[in-house]
């Protein structure tokens, strides 16, 4: 990997985020969304419940795998929201 290659959290993707209480979730990546002013993920969790992260609160990002039907290098996100 180049030392110049970017990072981003790809759509589709399986993640699983700490807050700074340890609390834990672990989902899909759907995209980005805005909660009043402060910028958010968006989590697909198992039982179809969407989360949405304010990104202050988070303290890491794991990657946990790609998604069920699609591998990381399929698709990138077009855009940074959500819908």
């Amino acid at each position: 990997m180049s030392d110049k290659e970017a990072f981003a959290l790809t759509e589709g993707e399986r993640y699983s985020r700490t807050t700074e209480k340890d609390k834990r979730s672990r989902g899909v990546f759907k995209g980005y969304a805005m909660i009043g002013s402060e910028p958010a993920l968006v989590l697909q969790l198992t039982g179809g419940i969407t989360r949405f992260i304010p990104i202050v609160r988070i303290v890491h990002i794991d990657t946990v795998g790609p998604g069920a039907h699609k591998r990381a290098e399929d698709k990138r996100p077009e855009s940074g929201y959500y819908g």
